[in-house]
This record gives C-alpha cells, structure tokens and sequence, in this order.
C-alpha cells in the first residue's frame, strides 16, 4: 500500500521544488526596496549635482548633451553585457522616419528645456512642475489615442493644477522662462511615452536598445544647437579667461552627472520590468517627494509654507491620479512577479524619455 507522506516531508518537498513563495517574496521585495533607495539616492544626486553645475557654469544645452551622450555610451556596453540582441528586421526605412527620428528630435527637445529650466527655477520647483505629467497624459491619450477617462480621474487632476498653481504663485524664484521651458518639456515627455509604447508593440526592439539608440540620434540633434548655443559662448570665455570656462572641476561635474543620469535610467529600467503599473508609479511619485525634500535641505533655496503647500498638494495630486488609473485593479504594491508576469503594459515617466519603455 502506498504512503501518504506527512506534513513535514511535503514541505521538504515544497522547499526543494521552490514551491515555498515566502523565501522569493522575501528576496524580491528585499531586492526592490534596495533599488528603490538607489534610485531616490541617485536621482536627489543627479538634480543637486545638475543645479550646482548649472550655477558655477550656465552651460544648460552642454549639460543636455553630457547626460544624452553618457547614456547612449553606458547603454551600449550593457546591451554587451547582457547579450541583447539588436532586433532591427522590422525598423525599415519608412519606421525609422516616421517614427524613431521624431522620437529623437522629441528627447533633444525635452532634455534640453528641461535643463534650460533646472538652471532659470529652483529644482523643487522644477519637480514640482513635473508634477503636471499626468493632466498632459491624460491630454494625450485624449487627442492621440481618442481614450476617454472616468470622472474620477479628471478630478484627480484638480489638486495637480491648483498646486502646481499655489507654488508658481507664492514661489520666491519664480522665473517665467523657466516654467514655459520645464512645462515644455513635461509635455514632449508625455508625447514621447505614447510613441514609445507604439514603438516597442509594433516591434521587437528591446527597451534598453531603444534607449540606446535613441540617446544616440537625440544628441546628434541637440549637437548643431550645442554648437550655437553653447560652443560659441566657452569659446569666448576661454580665449578671454573669463570665469565659467572649461576646467577639470567643470568636467568632473560633467561626468558625474552623466553617470547619476545612467543610473536613473537603469533603476527605472529594472523596475518598470519588475512592478505593475500602480507599484511603479506611486515609487516615482515617491522618488519626487525625495527629491524635492533633499534639494530643499542641501540646497537650501528659500521656501514660504504656501509654497511647501503646493509642492506637497501637487504631488498629492499624483498619487491620487494613479489610484484612480489603477482603481479597478487591487494589485498590492511592491507585488510579486514571476518570470514570466514581469510588467510589458503601462509606460508611466522616466528617464528612459526622463524617459521612460514598457
């Protein structure tokens, strides 16, 4: 007659099959807050840095460059890595141009008023205009893709508008340009995550190539306006010895913030293919809060408590977005994925566009 084995040897046998879930939650939601932390640490880094910069050197469109150029470089020595194929059958002539190359001059355009804004507007304030992602989201998926929202989430764009509108208002450094340059670029950033998404159903491209190749163009792009712009004005101070000329503290500068702006993308890499749609946006309006409070210690740029108001009501308003978007779903955060459930549908913000995949 055959044994009916007990409890104990059918849990020997679940923990050598790997049947036991406990130890992989376990390690995987270990394995996410660590990325997580990096990614908050970072990104405070990259926005500090980038405002320092931009204050001993106002340079904007060279910093754009910089971090467009070390993104491509970085990128492709980890395609290598990883042994990513480059799927191209698909990408012929007519996609490349009607598609990738607006992508790119999109990323040129949106790296560079971004910058432009971080050095006219505080980097609180700067993130605090982000905050706007979503209403131009929302506009988008209208206009490009005829969706329609629920009244639920429209109304979650309230609080995003009225502080967003409390902070310019009651903010102290407020600068007209740089609000048009940081909401310009909010809303190229949120057209590039459209075409992205398009780009990466109709092909076989990998996330992490398209980034790669799409630093790539974006920069040669931004190269000719870097020559006018820029090239020109270092020249000048250079042969005339002026301050804010090149120098080693200026390129170290440089560097460091070209691999703070590879370090976010890959974070965000990872965990957009790791978390549901819900998980990764509450982690990036997360990220946000750290940000602009990290900025606000270190930096320590004059804030009124309206303003701290407006900041913290705007990024309310992101939460309260993104519960709506994902109301009908009860996905926990931080949720555990198998292998094959790793998320391939949402494409929130990031700076794979500052960018952002599937």
């Amino acid at each position: 007659m055959r044994k009916t084995p007990n409890k104990h040897t059918y849990l020997c046998a679940q923990l050598k099959t790997g049947n036991n879930m406990i130890p992989s939650r376990f390690h995987f939601s270990l394995h996410i807050v660590l990325i997580c932390l990096f990614w908050y640490s970072v990104s405070s880094a990259s926005s500090i840095v980038n405002k320092i910069t931009l204050q001993q050197y106002p340079y904007p469109t060279t910093l754009a460059l910089s971090s467009l150029i070390s993104v491509s470089f970085y990128s492709v020595f980890l395609l290598k890595y990883w042994k990513i194929g480059i799927n191209s059958g698909s990408l012929n002539k007519h996609y490349l141009l009607w598609y990738i190359v607006p992508l790119s001059f999109g990323k040129a355009l949106a790296a560079g008023s971004a910058y432009y804004g971080l050095w006219k507007v505080p980097v609180s304030y700067a993130h605090t205009i982000k905050a706007t992602m979503p209403l131009f989201a929302v506009l988008m998926a209208r206009v490009l893709l005829g969706e329609k929202q629920r009244a639920r989430v429209y109304l979650s764009l309230l609080p995003i508008v009225l502080g967003v509108t409390i902070a310019s208002v009651t903010e102290v450094s407020f600068n007209l340009a740089g609000l048009l340059s940081s909401l310009l670029s909010t809303f190229v950033y949120s057209g590039l995550n459209v075409v992205v998404k398009k780009i990466l159903k109709d092909t076989d491209m990998h996330p992490l190539h398209l980034l790669s190749v799409n630093s790539q163009l974006a920069a040669i792009f931004l190269f000719p306006y870097w020559v006018f712009k820029d090239a020109f004005a270092l020249h000048y101070v250079i042969a005339s010895g002026e301050p804010g000329a090149i120098d080693s503290h200026f390129l170290i500068l440089l560097t460091a913030s070209g691999v703070l702006s590879f370090a976010q993308n890959l974070c965000a890499f990872t965990l957009i293919h790791k978390l549901t749609a819900l998980s990764y946006a509450v982690s990036n309006a997360t990220k946000r809060v750290t940000v602009i409070g990290t900025s606000l210690v270190t930096l320590r740029n004059p804030v009124t408590p309206a303003n701290l108001f407006g900041m913290l009501l705007s990024i309310l308003g992101v939460f309260l977005y993104n519960r709506a978007k994902n109301g009908e779903s009860k996905r926990k955060v931080l949720p555990v994925l198998s292998d094959n459930q790793i998320y391939r549908e949402f494409l929130p913000e990031t700076p794979f566009l500052h960018q952002h995949q599937r």
